[in-house]
């Protein structure tokens, strides 16, 4: 039996303080009152495609135009106009967000040229590993109310200072008047999801009151071979204690079942230096490759109203995500098929299972205070994180294939014998992190017109690997790093005109990082800075956002995949990093969100990102230079109609490329090439027919052209085909 880790005995003492911390607000008895708590703790339920406000970026309840960050939020209305039902999906309708696809199960998000691994439950900071031997899995958009996106560094509220962005994802509320919805969607590739909500009080009164969703998607792919199922389930009580508390707690699920997953990308060269045009379908994987996870969330939250106007919330976060894997593919690294045979590639195949528990906390307030008579803000707050990310001792013992001689990639079916595998259910070794941060800002009022938020946060990084053996014994400490940092944030506004606003902001830039080299020790942590400035106005009395900002990164010890790291493995799974110092950033966005009518929505964006070596090279060239997103709607009596289109410019990678030529034992003379995805633009429809009050079908196609094209190029010397036209229906019920 595995024993208790330090990690485990000091979550679950930390869950217990948590729950004494709350446990006397059960002894008041009185009537609720939560109009105050909503504003100030930014939870009231959105409507349209506007918000009223955001915390995200400070902690403080401002509105987009009083953020000095870029920032796009996603309500509840425009998720559901565009059947967005993945964080991805999501993700590919966020202006500056680019989405890099390595097969048809990992997947990495960009902004300004860096990874986001930044993300938020509810405000909560958590760290996600994505794409590249990434083991986190992202929650179904059914239960949550809106998903912002900060972009740039925003290291006062999440510790680690990531330059690209933060995503928070805020989920739905018990409501205090019943309600109840469902939703069946079929489409393209035999898309089949079902998905219910009802919430409602549970009391006389309202003053507890319950929420649950539920959803299950079965689908299969353009991929061959591959099929997968997500069932989610969430369910949420809210108790208004006293007329100034309220207490939250609940729990979501997800688990994602992938059967026959690529775990590949198609070639995009053969030996002799001709280019490969395979299928879109195209998967060198077995067909009995399983891609297994699950997360568990459980959650709390304690509100609080004070006097004068001060408010307080704590709020906890528990998460157990558990995956395992059996994969096999043909692997183009270091290898190229022949143009006749398709003979030549070699087998890769893992067998990995692993285990991450993380327990996180958030505590702060936020109030008004005078000042040479004019009224402020402050917000001071801690928050900690503590995550344990066990590498299960498992792993292949015997196969029915040689490794060597991949069959033709002409006359792949998938089928291949299964390999014996072995899983010990002890770790090999275990990757501790934890985090604490004390952070204070304040939003001074000198002026009418001026506003100046200045704040700090302290934080306290460590993270170590404990080696164990085969029994389950200690047997050394392989790695550690510690790290404690100030990083400042300073932003100032001022209001040009009852509608715009100019605004400067700088935060420094920290991120330890998870990512480490071919000789398995961690890379030292990202430092740099981060300058936004820019633009925002309000038009159309409020209801249509914009901002125009320009920013600037520098930044040393970026992470980057290591070009010679080819097929190596580090133990959990993951690929060597190399880090990259002076590394520069610079570009400009423009951003559009709201309604210019009561029947016409508009939302999207334009960015361009460069960045470059000390050289003056190219650095992270897989993220396109220019990216344009946009959205719009058009309601007229019982139809709504819209669509978006997404331009974006080309992404390449320098890769050994055959040059045709063969050395004198037969393998092929290559030399550094560029592998490029020129610039494409793709376009959507959506459509929806309101029958009455309560029922509405809907449609929408993504791709409509059915544009070819690369989501990703050159990782692994291959390339990852995009999603072609999908049509998807949705029937939606309210009661």
């Amino acid at each position: 039996m595995k024993q208790p880790s330090p990690g485990a005995l000091r979550r679950n003492a930390l869950a217990l303080s948590l729950a004494c911390a709350a446990a006397p607000a059960f002894a008041q008895d009185s009537a609720p009152t939560t109009t105050e708590l909503d504003r100030v703790m930014v939870t009231k339920r959105t409507e349209g495609y506007q918000v009223y406000g955001t915390n995200t970026a400070t902690k403080l309840p401002l509105t987009l135009r009083e953020t000095p960050q870029s920032l796009t939020v996603f309500t509840r209305q425009r998720i559901e106009d565009f059947n967005l039902i993945t964080i991805s999906e999501v993700l590919q309708q966020t202006p500056g967000v680019t989405i890099q696809s390595y097969d048809s199960n990992r997947t990495l998000f960009n902004a300004r040229g860096f990874a986001i691994n930044n993300f938020m439950f509810d405000g909560i900071p958590t760290n996600y590993t994505t794409g590249s031997g990434g083991n986190s899995i992202l929650s179904d958009t059914s239960i949550y109310e809106r998903i912002e996106v900060v972009r740039g560094a925003s290291g006062l509220v999440t510790g680690s200072g990531n330059p690209s962005a933060t995503v928070n994802m805020v989920r739905k509320r018990p409501t205090e008047t019943f309600q109840a919805s469902t939703s069946l969607s079929a489409g393209s590739w035999d898309y089949k999801r079902a998905e219910v909500d009802v919430s409602g009080p549970l009391s006389k009164g309202g003053r507890v009151r319950g929420r649950f969703v539920g959803a299950y998607t079965d689908k299969e792919s353009w991929v061959r071979f591959q099929h997968d199922k997500s069932p989610s389930l969430y369910g949420v009580i809210e108790a208004d204690l006293t007329d100034s508390t309220r207490l939250r707690a609940g729990i979501d699920y997800l688990k994602t079942g992938s059967d026959g997953g690529a775990w590949s990308a198609s070639p995009l060269y053969f030996r002799d230096g001709t280019r490969a045009h395979m299928p879109r379908s195209y998967s060198a994987a077995a067909r009995w490759n399983e891609w297994n996870r699950q997360s568990t969330n459980y959650f709390a939250t304690l509100e609080q109203q004070f006097g004068a106007g001060w408010s307080g919330r704590l709020a906890y976060n528990h998460r157990a995500t558990d995956t395992d894997s059996l994969l096999l593919a043909g692997s183009n690294t270091g290898n190229w098929a022949d143009a006749v045979t398709g003979l030549g590639l070699r087998i890769a195949d893992t067998y990995s299972v692993s285990e991450t528990r993380e327990d996180a906390f958030d505590l702060y307030a936020s109030g008004p205070f005078q000042l040479f008579g004019r009224s402020h803000e402050l917000v001071v707050g801690i928050n900690h994180y503590d995550r344990d990310l066990d590498t299960i001792r498992a792993g292949i013992t015997s196969r029915p294939y040689n490794v060597n001689a991949f069959p033709s990639i002409y006359q792949w079916d998938g089928n291949i014998g299964r390999p014996t595998t072995f899983n010990y259910g002890i770790p090999s070794n275990t990757v501790n992190t934890t985090e604490t941060g004390y952070y204070a800002a304040v939003r001074l009022n000198p002026i009418d017109p001026l506003k100046i938020i200045a704040g700090a946060r302290y934080s306290d990084y460590r993270t170590t690997t404990d080696n164990y053996d085969v029994n389950g014994v200690f047997t050394s400490r392989s790695a550690r790093t510690t790290a404690h940092e100030l990083t400042p944030y300073v932003g100032v506004l001022y209001d040009l005109s009852s509608s715009i606003t100019a605004f400067a902001s700088y935060s420094d830039v920290f991120q330890a990082t998870a990512r480490r080299d071919i000789n398995n020790q961690l890379l030292d942590p990202t430092t740099g800075g981060n300058y936004e400035y820019g633009l925002k106005g309000e038009f159309f009395g409020g209801r249509l956002y914009t901002s125009l900002n320009g920013f600037y990164m520098k930044q040393d010890n970026v992470a980057e995949l290591d070009p010679n790291g080819g097929e190596i493995k580090l133990p959990d799974g993951s690929s060597p990093y190399i880090a990259s110092k002076g590394i520069t950033t610079q570009g400009g966005e423009f951003e559009v969100s709201g309604s210019i009518t009561d029947h016409w929505s508009m939302t999207g964006g334009y960015t361009y990102s460069y960045s470059s070596n000390p050289d003056g090279s190219r650095f992270a060239s897989t993220s396109p230079m220019h990216l344009a997103r946009f959205n719009t709607t058009y309601s007229h009596g019982q139809w709504t109609v819209g669509g978006g289109v997404s331009v974006q410019s080309e992404i390449y990678q320098m890769q050994p490329i055959p040059t045709g030529r063969f050395n004198a034992n037969g393998t092929p003379v290559t030399a550094t090439g560029k592998m490029s995805q020129g610039g494409y633009v793709l376009f959507d429809l959506m459509g929806r027919y309101r029958i009455n009050d309560n029922l509405s079908v809907g449609v929408t196609v993504t791709n409509l052209f059915d544009k070819v094209y690369y989501r990703n190029v050159g990782f692994f010397n291959a390339g990852y085909w995009g999603e072609p036209r999908r049509v998807l229906f949705n029937l939606r019920a309210k009661f």
